[in-house]
């Protein structure tokens, strides 16, 4: 219980942070966060299972991840996308600062309904990009069997 509302009370300060800090302009016209952003958050939590959450680090990373899909998608540009990088990990640094930082920082911080493969649909956590890769070009070939092919090519 102790994390859960942890979990609230970083998101809420980091919704007040990102309110503030970017702010919307002309060419920023969608820099709008409001009360919906944060519960889409709580909303992308509530995907995961048991087996997602093993860990206080891995509820962590999930809010993280979440916290990104809301507030990171909206950025356009590099130095807002590395400012909302920063202000998420001081956040999570605040609150959970009895978890290794390191571990909340490691990459992938990916979190999807297909990490353990395609079929049935369990969210968790990306382990790596060569894992994802691999499911992607696995899921791409199964499509190109039983429909038209898609000549996609996936950057890594």
């Amino acid at each position: 219980m102790k994390n859960i509302e942890k979990i609230v009370n970083a998101a809420l300060v980091l919704n007040q942070k990102a309110t503030a800090t970017f702010l919307p302009t002309a060419i920023k016209f969608y820099y709008i966060f409001n009360l919906r952003d944060l519960s889409n958050i709580f909303q992308g939590i509530l995907f995961s299972g048991p087996e997602c959450l093993k860990t206080p680090v891995d509820f962590v990373r999930l809010w993280l991840h979440e916290a990104s899909r809301v507030y990171g998608d909206k950025l356009i540009n590099v130095k807002d996308m590395d400012t909302f990088q920063k202000m998420k990990f001081e956040v999570a640094k605040t609150f959970f600062e009895e978890l290794d930082e390191s571990a909340l920082k490691a990459e992938p911080l990916i979190c999807c309904h297909f990490a353990s493969g395609i079929g049935e649909p369990k969210y968790l956590s990306v382990t790596s990009w060569e894992s994802l890769s691999k499911i992607l070009e696995e899921a791409l070939e199964s499509y190109n069997e039983i429909n038209a092919v898609m000549n996609l090519v996936l950057f890594d």
